[in-house]
């Protein structure tokens, strides 16, 4: 009579496509049955050398049962696969290049540099991309003088600045967003004072009010005293 265990080894061995051989292996793994998914594993690697899922499968059975040395030789098997394949993202970098997708073949580059980093050309290119253009430059450098201006106190000339870069860059939205910002706090400045000049000038009629009571009171005592005399 065939054990439970050769009933396993029996469907695994059938199983045609890699995908769902990682998948009952995978079940395996989650009922507890890790002797089973290593030997399996071993096997499938046997036909699929190369197939990186299984490996993975079966370094993580082996790290999680505690064979920390059995489990590294398989991740370093896996690196090194990673590694050898690393190249794809140099050529990804050169498609989205030309497609002038710039920031994902920037991103490309980085993914490709994390493996190959003695690449000094690629590095090269890795900093030309992230290097600000000649545009972004003259804006930062031009924007960096009006926030200069803004914190000395200065805000009309730094509105004055953050105007002239829109105007000279329409595409900018971050000095477009700024601009707005230094409009709605002038705006709440010039409110400010509007309000402030009302108050002192109700403070001033006030005054004016209070001195013209004090004088008629002093008029009223001076001749009070007078006509006491």
């Amino acid at each position: 009579m065939t054990s439970l265990n050769g009933i396993y080894d029996e469907i695994v061995d059938k199983i045609a496509t890699p995908k769902a051989r990682l998948i009952l292996l995978e079940i395996l793994k989650g009922e507890g049955k890790p002797d089973r998914v290593i030997k399996a594993c071993l096997k499938a690697l046997e036909f699929l050398p190369d197939d990186i899922s299984i490996r993975k499968l079966l370094a993580e059975t082996y790290f999680e049962q505690g064979s920390i040395k059995l489990a590294e030789i398989e991740l370093e098997k896996i690196t090194k696969q990673i590694n050898d394949l690393s190249s794809i993202y140099k050529l990804q970098y050169e498609l989205f290049m030309k497609e002038d997708r710039v920031e994902e073949a920037a991103n490309s580059l980085k993914l490709y540099l994390a493996h190959s980093g003695n690449d000094q050309d690629a590095a090269q290119l890795l900093s030309e991309l992230s290097a600000p253009s000649k545009e972004e430059a003259s804006i930062l450098s031009t924007s960096t003088l009006a926030e200069i201006y803004y914190k000395q106190g200065e805000l009309e000339e730094a509105i004055k600045i953050y105007k002239q870069i829109v105007k000279d860059f329409p595409d900018d939205e971050k000095s477009k967003t700024r601009l707005d910002e230094l409009m709605e706090i002038k705006e709440t400045e010039k409110s400010e004072k509007s309000k402030n000049g009302i108050i002192k000038e109700k403070k001033l009629v006030l005054i004016g009010v209070l001195e013209r009571w004090l004088a008629n009171i002093e008029k009223r005592m001076i001749i009070n005293l007078s006509s006491q005399a």
